[in-house]
């Protein structure tokens, strides 16, 4: 057995960027929790917060999970530093008994959350364990799917990879959809500056608004402009184009920073993997937190989304370590743009269904059929390519799992 040298530089930098999200993690759901309790115990000091104090204790729970998750990537630095050996690791194959148990806990987990919201009225505690099993579950079943039998290696290489696909990813992600959206404040600036005319409209929901913070108010006021055609045109080529092309580029990173390490293009694919499951995770407890008691219909929609990322961020992976290991550039470049190519028409058909639903909203008590339309189809079609996305993981696992080698035992490596 080899022994490791206790000054590498990819360890202390892994340990830093784990200590650092650590502590920023656990005082964000500090704050959270503190701030909330405040608002229940005293709702005078911050009348604004405790009606949603329900929604920031989900988030809360998400963040200290997270946080859980993150300790594996610190401690595996830290044994690497310190000169001791790191176990490899390979992850048998799921079985269909095991998928078929998970997935009962998981309808089970949202089920009995969405009894308890409406009837019983549970604890924070219990409803925040549901909402965390109702998140992870199927990130954790389609990570497995993705990653069973293929060589991952040391621990501490299958524990970053996760912890920098939590951190990292989802936070480059936001900083170049945030210049994005700063881009479109900057030209509506300029258009409102050409056109003074439309400052009365603007005033005018800005009145409407102020009137009520009621959410059906809130959509009945914007929802007329949010189906300008303009609108709808400019949100499906960002939530279809750009978003799509930054987040591909950007979920892999963990694999990027690696590449040169890399052994195969089977390791490139499962570590693509299982940075998009962390990207897929932080994306799921963000999302379904912020809607409150409807966590659980979102929790649905969020496993194929999660499965969507798994995929294409493996098939990034793939990419990657086939342009390194390979010199097949044309594989990456090809890769790139059939992950884009999946994740623009997750996006679409979202988008689809999200404006069917205004159109429907709209119309009030009067027949939608052009609404009702879209919103069927676009929920029809996003099953479909689920279905699709979850065969093309099946198949590309079995294509790049080592023959004769599929539960191989756990070893030793010094690297």
């Amino acid at each position: 057995m080899q022994t490791r040298s206790t000054t590498h530089p990819p360890s202390i930098l892994l340990a830093i960027l784990s200590i650092m999200g650590i502590l920023a993690i656990f005082s964000c759901g500090m704050f959270l929790l503190l701030r909330d309790a405040l608002a229940i115990a005293q709702p005078a000091l911050i009348p604004n917060t405790a009606a949603s104090a329900g929604d920031d204790i989900l988030l809360s729970g998400g963040l200290f999970l997270c946080v859980a998750l993150l300790l594996p990537a610190l401690y595996y630095s830290l044994r690497r530093l310190s000169g001791k050996p790191i176990p490899t690791v390979t992850i048998r194959p799921i079985r269909v008994w095991q998928a078929i148990v998970i997935l009962a806990l998981w309808l089970s987990a949202i089920l009995l959350g969405s009894m308890l919201e409406t009837s019983l009225n549970a604890g924070w505690l219990v409803t925040t364990l549901l909402y965390l099993s109702a998140i992870a579950l199927p990130v954790l079943t389609l990570a497995w799917i993705g990653l069973g039998g293929l060589p991952l290696g040391s621990r501490q290489r299958l524990w970053s990879t996760f912890g920098v696909g939590m951190l990292a990813g989802p936070g480059l992600a936001a900083m170049l959809e945030f210049l994005i959206y700063l881009g479109f404040v900057v030209l509506s600036l300029l258009l409102l500056a050409a056109h003074p005319e439309w400052m009365a409209a603007l005033n005018q929901i800005k009145a409407q608004l102020s009137s009520s913070m009621d959410l059906d108010t809130i959509l009945m006021v914007i929802a007329p402009y949010l189906m300008n055609p303009l609108v709808i045109l400019l949100t499906v080529g960002v939530m279809s184009g750009l978003v799509p092309l930054i987040e591909e580029l950007v979920k892999p990173i963990p694999v990027w920073l690696m590449a040169g390490r890399l052994h195969s293009p089977a390791q490139g694919f499962a570590l693509g993997a299982l940075s998009g499951a962390g990207f897929a995770l932080v994306e799921g407890l963000v999302a379904a937190s912020s809607v409150g008691e409807g966590w659980g219909a979102l929790a649905v929609a969020r496993a194929g989304g999660s499965l969507m990322h798994i995929l294409t961020t493996g098939l990034m992976g793939w990419g990657i370590a086939s342009a390194w290991k390979e010199r097949r550039i044309l594989r990456l470049l090809g890769l790139y743009g059939l992950s884009v190519l999946i994740h623009s028409a997750w996006n679409a058909l979202t988008v689809m269904i999200v404006f069917g639903s205004l159109h429907v909203f709209l119309a009030g008590n009067q027949p939608d059929g052009l609404g009702v339309i879209l919103g069927i189809a676009g929920a029809v079609m996003l099953v479909i390519l689920s279905a699709l996305t979850l065969i093309a993981l099946l198949l590309v696992n079995r294509k790049l799992r080592p023959p004769g080698r599929p539960c191989a035992a756990p070893t030793r490596s010094a690297g």
